[in-house]
């Protein structure tokens, strides 16, 4: 990650702690843990990635093809962050806008999406912001669907995100993270 990213990501962090969640931007390690819980591309697919920052993980969606013969989608809810996507990523679709809205984002594509990537600091986010995410996730993923999460909590009960029509289905540690992370995969039953 570029320093003048993670100036950016600092400045970001200190303006609005609470929405920004993490102080420094996603490790390499933990972007590609979270990538690998996407699973393989799918040919004319759709990948959603929620609170893309700076596009820690975003360069590895990309690296690992996620935008070729398919789309990927970035939400970002801060315009400058968005900017910076949009400069950075051209060949991905960035939108300025909130996770609660990933079915009017898509669009059109939304019976492609197989795969939701979410960088959201859902533990400091308000409960009812939360649950409209959660709802809005499960109703844009099909079934068998993913949704790839992580958080710095390493020992949080996976049940505890509070899905309905998700069941968990794997769990990766990322040490080399600043904090230590934890990745959680879930899918759509």
């Amino acid at each position: 990650m570029k320093i003048s990213s993670t100036l950016k990501f600092l400045c970001k962090w200190i303006a609005h702690p609470m929405s920004t969640g993490a102080v420094c931007p996603s490790s390499r390690f933990l972007a590609r843990k979270m990538v690998c819980g996407v699973g393989g591309r799918r040919e004319g697919g759709v990948v959603v990635e929620l609170g893309a920052g700076t596009g820690a993980v975003t360069k590895y969606l990309i690296e690992a093809g996620f935008d070729k013969n398919s789309s990927l989608y970035c939400v970002e809810f801060d315009q400058g962050l968005s900017d910076t996507l949009r400069r950075d990523f051209p060949t991905a679709r960035v939108a300025t806008d909130s996770a609660e809205n990933i079915r009017k984002i898509v669009g059109d594509d939304l019976p492609k999406v197989y795969a939701i990537v979410s960088s959201l600091p859902l533990l400091s986010l308000p409960g009812d912001m939360v649950a409209r995410i959660l709802s809005e996730v499960e109703s844009a993923l099909p079934v068998g669907g993913r949704f790839v999460q992580y958080t710095y909590n390493l020992r949080r009960n996976p049940d505890s995100i509070g899905f309905n029509k998700m069941r968990h289905i794997g769990v990766s540690k990322v040490y080399l993270n600043i904090p230590p992370a934890r990745v959680d995969v879930f899918e759509k039953i």
